[in-house]
């Protein structure tokens, strides 16, 4: 297992806003390969308070707007042959012209096998046991709560 400095997956959000609309770009990708499949990956992010619609698409996974006005992207795990991206726009309340409050995104994951802090057993004794315990080592990297800001 190789020690990582960096997370290993990357999101570039990109939002720009004029004349009462909003135009939302995010891209996440692969920043170091850290051996094992990246899944369960989900990335969410709270609407801003005055946005009265919210058009927004995804080239892979689901996108889902709840009441509250939180968008989660599911997307699972990344392609190999495209990066995933959510796209779209989301319209502001009348007689705004900019967003001023610029959301944060959330992200998760899952790496199965993987111990991104390098963490490692050299040995375990388990003693007073009836029977011999399997000698194994399982290690699982799951984010709780990994910010980007825009």
């Amino acid at each position: 297992v190789k020690k990582l400095k960096t997370t290993p997956i990357y999101v570039k959000p990109q939002l720009s806003s004029d004349s009462g609309n909003c135009r939302v770009n995010v891209m996440v990708g692969i920043r170091n390969d850290p051996g094992k499949a990246i899944d369960s990956i989900i990335v969410q992010f709270q609407l801003p308070p005055l946005i009265a619609s919210a058009d927004l698409t995804a080239n892979h996974g689901t996108v889902d707007i709840l009441a509250d006005q939180t968008c989660i992207w599911t997307i699972g795990h990344i392609p190999k042959d495209k990066a995933p991206s959510l796209s779209g726009n989301l319209r502001l309340e009348e007689g705004l012209a900019h967003l001023h409050a610029f959301p944060t995104f959330q992200v998760k994951f899952r790496i199965m096998g993987v111990a991104l802090s390098g963490l490692q057993i050299d040995k375990l004794d388990v003693k007073n046991t009836p029977n011999a315990p399997y000698k194994g080592f399982r290690a699982q990297t799951q984010a709780g709560r990994y910010e980007v800001r825009s």
